[in-house]
């Protein structure tokens, strides 16, 4: 009996805090909706991409998106060389599920709200990405970069929080 009671006084001793697991729980549990977002690509990436009519080969600082490329919910043309970014990249627009790799840090916004830097990538279900998520470009300095871990806010109070938006 005495277990019994230990056990569930234990399990009302969770945190009441939001903090990264919970804000992982949050996104990862919903497909978060983007526009006009920049994720970054590797070079097995683009040539499989390629290889399956995703895009053009590359030409110069770019690969021409198909259309293929478009119904996967990529919006612009595959950017290779950009001296601002410095790995190549591709513009989505659309509603995606995400996969949380780091929440670094969790500040107050208001009495209401939260943000919260979050380095997460979108899931693309395809086999040229297959091998996990997108990484989700910040901004920084008012520039995409791989750099800057991309910022949400979150609105509610206590534990019960929701994601509101994409803020950077």
């Amino acid at each position: 009996m005495l277990s019994v009671v230990a056990a569930l006084c234990l399990s009302g001793c969770g945190s009441s805090e939001f903090d990264s697991d919970a804000i992982k729980a949050t996104l990862e549990s919903s497909q978060i909706t983007l526009s006009s977002e920049q994720v970054v690509l590797n070079e097995p990436q683009i040539e499989c991409g390629v290889k399956d009519d995703l895009w053009n080969p590359p030409s110069g600082n770019s690969a021409q998106l198909a259309d293929r490329g478009r119904d996967l919910k990529f919006t612009d043309d595959v950017r290779l060389h950009d001296p601002d970014v410095h790995v190549p990249y591709v513009q989505v627009s659309g509603t995606f599920p995400v996969q949380v790799s780091d929440v670094s840090s969790i500040r107050d916004d208001g009495p209401d709200g939260k943000l919260a830097n979050v380095r997460l990538g979108i899931v693309i279900n395809q086999e040229c990405f297959s091998g996990g998520s997108l990484p989700l470009m910040g901004i920084k300095r008012g520039k995409f970069t791989p750099d800057a871990a991309p910022v949400f806010r979150f609105k509610g109070n206590g534990k019960d929080y929701s994601l509101d938006k994409l803020m950077h």
